[in-house]
């Protein structure tokens, strides 16, 4: 599905989960919330479910796949979804002689149409309480377990020559299963099925050349194929837990996978949670889908929500060579904040590194995280100067989102350095400008502007090139300077 089709499936699902919700055309079932204690680290930091689709994210250790499990022992099964079943702490958090599970619990919070619910499980000493409190619901959980190629199983090859010659159970998958399936993996499959025979399933994929098991399946290809036959199994308000979604995919395919997700999120109101270390993932998900975790450093954890792909991507990364991390919304506040700093402080704005993390709310919790000194490297975040100033963050220049204080600030005068920029006339360009401030929504004044001036000048020229006139002559030289200070105040001069 193309970039085209996942911003359709994305919106049909946003309008549904906004109008719906939780009545009994939305997710009538929803896990809102996991807060663990006593268990790897955890101390009782709570992780909430925003969206029918979320992905969390972190570096190894970080504690996804606690929360991913945890998830996953708030139900009970029904028993009459098709391959799932209850599961319980103990399961996933077991005592052994290495480590003992005591003083632990799981709280979570469920909705179930309009009552909302709080309950808890507990492990005082030895055994799991609050078991029997847990509410029905089909639950699905696969682990990274699943990515094993399945040659790679002891006594695979005996097992595969005893199904081919036995009588053992085949089930196929269904047509619109085959076609999502080709889609992820972009081929043209006719057929897909598994023969089961003592406890072993062979997948069988077939194309119009030829047909082929497991055993001669790429890992990615494997894991998908099962994948999609849990999906068929799922009923409708089922919960769906996938541990490193991503695992054995390309790019391209695990943005395909996590669309065809959003579209099956939608038709089946199914929740899923997902854990991922990619940007790939991350990056076909709304800001209220994406969940950061960190480790701190006095050894807790910290939960922050709606993060950019490129702050998830750079949290996640060692590498560490700026001196000072920038944090801002989006692409078009860096190229602001890179251009003011290179035209006031040149010398100081290779020490630096901007990253842009999601909405305002995301850039003032960052700036927050800054100011307690609660990062692991030092930062401060830059708002729009349409928001409210906070703690750690500072104010672009002006009163309005980046492109209105931007096309709203410029004179004739103005517009005829940009077009010179651009190598355009001004009278066309600013007719092209007055038509893309009618657009309602800011954000998209930029494209437009780009559309009608012609398919050889892209939107990122247009702004880089606005960006620059602004900056030099439309920003006094004190409120650049004032700008510059403030988001590099804590560098050290460089001593000539």
């Amino acid at each position: 599905m193309s970039q085209d089709g996942l911003a359709r499936t994305l919106a049909a699902l946003k309008s549904d989960w906004n109008v719906a919700r939780h009545d009994a055309n939305g997710w009538p079932q929803f896990l809102e919330s996991v807060q663990v204690s006593g268990i790897r680290g955890w101390t009782g930091q709570q992780v909430e479910f925003r969206f029918p689709v979320v992905a969390v994210c972190g570096e190894n250790g970080s504690g996804k796949s606690t929360v991913l499990k945890a998830a996953a022992t708030v139900y009970r099964s029904s028993g009459k979804g098709s391959g799932t079943q209850t599961v319980n702490p103990d399961d996933f958090f077991p005592s052994t002689p290495w480590e003992t599970v005591s003083g632990a619990s799981i709280e979570y919070t469920v909705r179930r149409g309009s009552s909302v619910t709080t309950e808890k499980l507990r492990k005082p000493t030895k055994r799991w309480r609050g078991m029997t409190d847990r509410f029905q619901r089909d639950v699905y959980f696969l682990d990274i377990s699943r990515t094993q190629p399945i040659d790679t199983l002891i006594g695979y090859g005996r097992a595969v020559r005893d199904s081919i010659n036995s009588n053992g159970q085949s089930s196929a998958l269904s047509s619109a299963s085959v076609s999502v399936l080709s889609r992820v993996m972009s081929r043209a499959y006719t057929d897909a099925s598994f023969k089961k025979e003592a406890g072993k399933a062979v997948g069988i994929l077939g194309t119009e050349d030829r047909t082929y098991s497991n055993y001669h399946q790429g890992a990615g290809e494997d894991a998908t194929f099962d994948l999609m036959e849990i999906l068929e199994q799922a009923r409708r308000n089922s919960l769906i837990i996938i541990d490193e979604v991503e695992a054995s995919l390309h790019p391209r395919a695990q943005r395909r996978l996590v669309t065809e997700l959003i579209d099956i999120a939608r038709k089946s109101r199914v929740q899923f949670i997902l854990s991922t270390h990619s940007a790939y993932v991350l990056e076909q998900l709304p800001a209220e889908a994406r969940v950061l975790i960190q480790n701190t450093r006095d050894g807790g954890k910290r939960v922050v929500y709606g993060v950019s792909p490129e702050y998830a991507l750079s949290s996640m990364d060692d590498e560490q060579h700026a001196e000072l991390t920038v944090f801002c919304e989006d692409d078009s506040a860096r190229m602001m904040v890179d251009t003011l700093l290179r035209r006031e402080r040149p010398g100081d704005a290779g020490r630096i590194r901007i990253i842009p993390v999601g909405p305002a709310n995301t850039v003032r919790e960052m700036g927050k995280l800054a100011a307690g000194d609660l990062l692991p490297f030092p930062a401060i975040a830059v708002c729009d100067a349409d928001q409210s100033s906070s703690a750690g963050c500072v104010l672009l220049p002006g009163k309005d989102s980046p492109e209105e204080e931007l096309f709203g600030s410029f004179q004739d005068e103005n517009w005829t350095a940009l077009a010179e920029r651009l190598g355009v006339q001004a009278g066309p360009l600013m007719d092209a400008a007055d038509d893309a401030m009618l657009l309602p929504d800011h954000h998209t004044w930029v494209k437009r502007i780009a559309e009608r001036l012609g398919s050889t000048i892209r939107p990122s020229r247009v702004w880089e090139s606005a960006v620059d006139v602004w900056v030099r002559d439309v920003v006094s030289d004190d409120e650049r300077s004032r700008f510059a200070d403030e988001v590099l105040a804590s560098l050290v001069p460089i001593s000539g």
